[in-house]
């Protein structure tokens, strides 16, 4: 039976910065992915998500212009056609870069579910056509085993899909940025960044949408004032929001689908359910293995190590409070390198970590929350900027720009930072290096930035 040094079961991010460097550093390495190659971000997520909102930021910038250097005509129609082409001259390659990636670099890699058989032993099932004789078809299970001294979980998360009559209706993220056509009427379930993200890809692509969410609170976890500017902004854009109904049901009728809720029904072409995520940990083998683990993810402790000191886990498929995202699991799979290889013992140490809703205007947060300061005003200090007169905002004619800045009142620097605005993920970036760094103002003074820019502004938020 072949054996490795280190398997990783998932081919995501988290796997890429993990493999690479363990590999470089004379470790024998096997790598174990059941679907693409690469993972859900470049494959089916924040990648091609991103490369769709290229267009909706390139339209609005024409729209925020018109009379100001555009005509009042010149608003052009994204061709939807032709911006899933160019997508996927991005994705389509992908799997096969990282497989071959793999191959030159000396990493074994198997196309398969991966499941543990023990704390050191791995099973891959792979489904395989057979050709009978009389030209049937029919798939069969074929298992490859290998062993490993030790085991690293980074299986990802999926679609949580809601549980109702009607349900095999339901596109996930996944299905939208694979859709060859643009449906003309769209209903996205929930009111979270994944459904906020692709209802505003879809409206400025030409679809009439509704954000449709059972409770009155959108984004949960981001800043709840400027949420709720966003919520205003998208409806003046053209997107509808109903708050407070529970779905029920889905139905076909003559090629529509109608969506029943707890008070009313909608007709639709399509439903795009994104009401949350859940973690890859069925048929793992981990129950057998005594390894704690839920719809939430695997747990384990400070050095992401599970409940078998061999085996451990990270990326989405863990469960933690810090957000589930890709340079999340890039900064876990750097933590391993340095603990599989012995060069720290230290518990994983994370940063403040940005967290964006890339809409227009983009709404991001990092550090301290406004809410935590509000609770705590001996020790926090919360300001709030409208700078939609400031000149970086007045130049493009950006509707919206605010921000609110929480301070540590001992020592006046900054230590939470959250922004609706349409440059804000270069904004939020510099406010993410200030705090984790803890750059003093006297610090900032010392530093000449471009201007006119969004770093040349930071000297005023002290």
């Amino acid at each position: 039976m072949e054996h490795f040094d280190v398997a990783i079961i998932g081919a995501g991010p988290a796997c890429l910065s993990l493999a690479y460097d363990l590999k470089a550093a004379g470790k024998t390495v096997a790598v174990v992915e059941e679907n693409l190659f690469g993972g859900t971000c470049p494959n089916a997520g924040c990648d091609p998500k991103k490369i769709l909102f290229a267009a909706e930021q390139a339209r609005s910038q024409v729209a925020q212009l018109i009379g100001k250097g555009f005509a009042k005509n010149s608003l052009p129609p994204v061709i939807w056609s032709d911006l899933m082409a160019y997508k996927k001259t991005y994705t389509d390659p992908v799997s096969k870069e990282q497989i071959a990636g793999f191959d030159a670099s000396g990493i074994k890699h198997f196309h398969g579910h991966g499941q543990l058989i023990s704390a050191n032993e791995v099973a891959v099932t792979v489904q395989q056509e057979n050709v009978l004789d009389n030209d049937t078809q029919s798939m069969v299970e074929k298992k490859q085993c290998f062993t490993a001294e030790q085991i690293v979980l980074a299986t990802g998360q999926r679609a949580r899909l809601l549980d109702i009559p009607g349900k095999e209706h339901f596109l996930t993220s996944t299905d939208f940025l694979a859709l060859e056509k643009l449906p003309a009427k769209m209903i996205f379930l929930g009111a979270g960044y994944i459904s906020f993200e692709l209802a505003a890809i879809a409206n400025a692509c030409g679809a009439e949408v509704t954000i449709l969410h059972h409770n009155d609170t959108p984004l949960r976890g981001f800043d709840q004032d400027l949420a709720q500017h966003l919520v205003k902004e998208l409806e003046k854009s053209g997107i509808t929001f109903v708050f407070n109904e529970n779905i029920q049901s889905v139905k076909k009728i003559d090629g529509e689908l109608l969506v029943t809720t707890d008070k009313k029904s909608y007709q639709t072409n399509s439903v795009v359910c994104a009401t949350g995520r859940i973690a890859n940990v069925e048929n793992l083998g981990l129950e057998d293995l005594g390894i704690e683990a839920s719809g939430r993810g695997i747990t384990v402790d400070d050095h992401l190590q599970t409940s078998q000191k061999n085996i451990y886990a990270m990326g989405d498929c863990v469960a933690k409070k810090q957000p589930k995202m890709t340079p999340v699991a890039s900064f876990e799979g750097r933590y391993l390198k340095q603990l599989l290889l012995g060069e720290t013992t230290e518990k994983i140490n994370y940063p403040g970590v940005p967290t964006s809703v890339f809409t227009l205007p983009t709404l991001a947060q990092v550090g301290v929350s406004s809410s935590t300061a509000e609770k705590d005003p001996a020790n926090y200090k919360v300001e709030w900027f409208d700078m939609s007169k400031w000149y970086n905002y007045f130049r493009t004619n950006d509707p919206v720009a605010f921000a609110k800045i929480i301070y540590n009142k001992d020592s006046g620097e900054i230590v939470g930072a959250a922004t609706l605005n349409q440059k804000a993920d270069e904004w939020i970036n510099l406010m993410t290096l200030i705090i984790n760094l803890g750059i003093k103002k006297e610090q900032l003074q010392n530093i000449i930035m471009a201007y006119p820019s969004v770093g040349s502004d930071l000297q005023y938020y002290y």
